[in-house]
């Protein structure tokens, strides 16, 4: 400490200070806990460990970086709550600060702190200026050779080309190592995931078994050293005094892992970035800008109960760890009312505690049948309804029914949650007749002494012990809920600058964007398209809606538009396309970024079609760029004569069409990750009116008199038809050894997973592609809380004569010749970088073939084919579709 105080002195000075601003009142509860905790922490040396922690949390916050509520067992400390380091009462949760810290604990505590991801660097940059740089690393971890990278990395060595490598590793199962992918292993499931063709290859290619074998070898050896996420050491004296350390390119990481470290009892810290924390500063920054208010949630509470009606409808999509269709699912069956009933969900919702889910919900709907195996089990069990749900509570039992000490009844805890059957069986005896606790060689009164009879109180032990593997730590549950919350009450008051924040704190994540601009779409909500004069570099609340930032847009790389963009604000808007160009070339514009923000329509104010911008904006940025550069390198002549330009700059559009509406669509999707300025299945949408089910079907609410919405459940189990187009596949061998698929269909209203079990898919896998519009029949079910089609039949759909565009396709011809054709998997790569909605047929060798790609027209594409062939040898062409 600065003052020269000690430690210990400091510590209690932050405490008493932070007691003061945080309750109205001390009473003797709060007085009585803070002592007992101060004493535990003192005596075992931890005061400067508190205080390392409380300095850069305190450091953060001063400069307005996020942190979070807290994060494991720490959360139950009420002297971590007084300084700052958590935010959650932990009395008023019965948070047991034994979880975190008692005297017969034989490992180190340890507080893990979220931090905004945007800004962690920040904090451990401060750090190290604070300990010194030599006293503070990052922890190293080692990446290990996954299946697909192994077969790669074997094939190099023993120089087999490209496009055999990729031959095999597209045919192997995601997430599956090359002993399933062959079906030389089962799952864990004892599943056989072989795939057929695979195993084929791998039975009838000498030299492809031998890389595979080899592969299978290296598969799961370190490959290279990485940088933990979140762990950082710090040592009194030079780190490299103690541990080897390395450069992990500008940063300096031990040479041994986490593992390694703390067995050396080294203080190591977890400062863990998360996205989530950044979301809610943005939000309130824009609810502040547009509407004047300042969002204080210490000032506004828990309590809300808009918010936890929203919750209670499953309309959680953003909300912080409420957001996957099985929470949604359990949510509102739920309908949470208070701030417990949101840990518990936290808690309860994963492998094993989900069992007890069921008999939650039912007990909270009905407490008056709630029961209990003996009456000191209410106090511990009544705020969950009952029901066993977090590690705290097994403590609790431990102490109050066996008169364990809350340290002897962690030691249970431990046991139970790592199946150590001696020490639970040990532990059972002592808990049920009593006995000595080990540590403190204290007698332990036991159940039966407590007036349990013999047989509840063994009961009650066994009933612990499988539930104690998966329980979960209350006191984290307590600090995650925080921000479920939060995000779940900005989303309920401020929609529309909650996913601006979640937009823009992913901005370079297309697939996240895509997830959240089509659930804005779903509900109607406006998302404003590109535009050159009116979008920022990031998303922006506008007129009720969201204005698409350009940022967003696939290769659009944030230096260079907030260039474009100072350059409008500076000089005005842009009066036309070839304006834009001549004011921008020079601050680094490229081609593929001018192509993405045409075909985002991001110029579509300047009333030029997209396919007649995608015609000349290449040759045109190259005159101008050419113009530019003789203007930078006039030269006076001997006369004194400035040299005059004598090239002009004027463009002329060529008289082209507009894309076909799929076209248009189709490559709008690929540079913004959603379809904008329409749907590909509007011409079908008649069609599908008369089918029986669309997946608006899975989101449809009933609006009484007073505005109250109720749920209405789908009907699991009934036979249903919808259209829709498909959007991803994925195919998956039997145990068998058929193939069946997983396919994902969208229609106008959201998205669903098919199942096509082989039967099936032996009928329908030529129209099984990705943008086929298809009609599906089968029976609607769920699992885990996620709807799913079994399809019964598959058909491909097409536009009604009478409402067919009479639009032509336009094709690529690629001619290559007898050496080139040697080349083609290369070509084919080229072709697959560019994807697009213009189908190329190659042809070779006097026959002509489907690639399966489909490019857009672009001066990359063209560059990167004229290595392999002639312009002569490239043709575009159009037919009747």
């Amino acid at each position: 400490p600065d003052d020269g105080s000690t430690p210990k002195e400091y510590l209690r000075k932050l405490t008493e200070e932070g007691l003061k601003k945080k309750y109205k009142e001390i009473t003797p509860e709060i007085r009585e806990r803070v002592e007992y905790e101060f004493d535990v922490i003192s005596s075992m040396g931890f005061c400067d460990y508190y205080l390392i922690v409380w300095d850069f949390i305190n450091y953060a916050r001063s400069v307005d970086i996020p942190v979070g509520a807290g994060r494991g067992s720490g959360v139950s400390s009420i002297v971590a709550y007084a300084v700052g380091i958590t935010d959650v009462e932990p009395l008023k949760y019965q948070l047991i600060f034994e979880r975190f810290l008692n005297r017969e604990r034989v490992s180190m505590p340890d507080f893990d702190v979220d931090i905004s991801d945007a800004r962690r660097g920040e904090v451990v940059e401060y750090v190290r200026n604070k300990y010194g740089s030599d006293r503070v690393a990052q922890i190293v971890t080692f990446g290990t050779m996954a299946a697909k990278a192994a077969i790669k990395d074997v094939g190099r060595v023993y120089e087999e080309d490209f496009a055999s490598i990729n031959k095999i590793t597209k045919l192997m199962q995601t997430g599956a190592t090359i002993r399933q992918s062959i079906g030389l292993d089962l799952t864990k499931d004892g599943e056989n995931i072989g795939v057929p063709d695979l195993i084929e290859l791998y039975n009838n290619d000498e030299k492809l078994k031998k890389i595979i074998d080899m592969a299978i070898k290296v598969e799961g050896l370190p490959r290279q050293t990485g940088m933990h996420a979140a762990g950082v050491v710090i040592c009194e004296k030079p780190i490299m005094e103690n541990v080897p350390l390395q450069r992990n390119d500008e940063d300096i990481t031990t040479q041994f892992d986490m593992i390694e470290v703390e067995a050396l009892g080294m203080l190591k810290m977890d400062f863990l970035g998360l996205r989530t924390l950044t979301d809610v500063q943005l939000a309130c920054k824009y609810v502040k800008e547009n509407h004047g208010v300042d969002i204080d949630f210490h000032k506004l509470g828990y309590e809300d109960q808009g918010a936890y009606d929203l919750i209670g409808l499953g309309e959680t999509d953003g909300v912080f760890q409420l957001e996957s269709p099985g929470m949604k699912r359990f949510m509102r069956d739920l309908k949470p009312s208070t701030f417990e009933d949101i840990i518990a969900g936290i808690s309860l919702y994963r492998p094993g505690p989900m069992d007890s889910i069921p008999d939650y919900i039912k007990n909270k709907h009905n407490p008056d049948k709630i029961t209990y195996d003996h009456p000191l089990l209410e106090p511990i069990l009544k705020n969950s309804y009952g029901i066993l749900v977090y590690q705290e509570q097994v403590m609790q039992i431990c102490q109050s029914l066996g008169g364990f000490t809350f340290g002897h009844a962690d030691v249970v805890r431990k046991a139970m949650g790592k199946k150590k059957v001696e020490i639970m069986e040990a532990q059972k005896s002592i808990f049920v007749y009593g006995g000595i606790n080990e540590s403190t060689g204290q007698p332990v009164d036991g159940a039966i002494k407590r007036g349990v009879p013999e047989d509840v109180a063994i009961s009650i032990y066994d009933n612990m012990k499988p539930f104690a593997r998966y329980a979960f730590n209350k006191s984290h549950a307590a600090a995650y809920a925080v921000l479920a919350y939060q995000t779940a009450y900005l989303k309920k008051y401020y929609e529309v600058e909650f996913f601006c924040s979640l937009l823009n704190n992913r901005i370079d994540k297309i697939e996240e964007l895509s997830k959240y601009l089509s659930y804005l779409k779903s509900k109607n909500i406006k998302v404003l398209p590109p535009d050159i004069n009116k979008s920022n570099a990031t998303f922006k609340c506008e007129d009720g809606g969201i204005r698409f930032g350009l940022v967003g847009l696939k290769n659009v790389g944030e230096g260079v538009i907030e260039q474009v963009i100072n350059e409008r604000k500076e000089k005005g808007e842009y009066k036309s396309f070839e304006e834009f160009i001549n004011r921008t070339v020079n601050i680094g514009l490229n081609k593929r970024l001018v192509e993405s923000l045409i075909l985002s329509g991001a110029f579509d104010s300047f009333n030029v079609n997209r396919r007649s911008l995608m015609a000349v904006h290449g040759e045109y940025m190259d005159r101008v760029s050419s113009a530019n550069k003789k203007k930078n390198d006039v030269q006076i002549s001997l006369f004194g004569t400035v040299l005059e330009e004598d090239e002009g700059l004027e463009l002329e559009y060529p008289n082209l069409t507009e894309f076909s509406s799929k076209e248009k669509l189709a490559l709008e999707k690929t540079v913004v990750g959603v379809y904008l300025s329409g749907h590909p299945l509007a011409d079908f949408k008649e069609q599908f009116n008369k089918f029986s089910f669309n997946l608006n079907a899975l989101s449809f609410y009933e609006e009484d008199e007073d505005g109250n919405k109720t749920y209405t459940e789908i009907n699991e189990g009934e036979h249903v038809v919808m259209g829709g187009i498909i959007t991803e596949f994925k195919r998956l061998a039997t145990k068998s050894g058929q193939v069946m698929a997983f396919v994902k269909v969208e229609d106008l209203y959201g998205q669903i997973e098919i199942i096509v079990f082989p039967k099936i898919y032996e009928k329908t896998k030529d129209f099984l592609v990705e943008e086929e519009v298809v009609k599906i029949s089968g029976k609607l079910q769920l699992k885990d809380g996620i709807p799913q089609i079994i399809a019964d039949n598959v058909e491909r759909l097409e536009v009604k004569a009478d409402e067919k565009p009479s639009e032509e396709q336009e094709y690529m011809g690629l001619i290559l010749s007898d050496e080139n054709a040697e080349k083609l998997d290369d070509i084919l790569d080229i072709l697959s970088s560019y994807e697009g909605n213009i189908p190329v047929i190659i042809a070779m060798k006097g026959k002509k073939y489907n690639s399966r790609c489909s490019v857009r027209r672009a001066e990359g594409l063209m560059s990167e084919l004229k290595t392999y062939v002639t312009d002569d040898d490239i043709i575009f062409f159009k037919k009747k579709q």
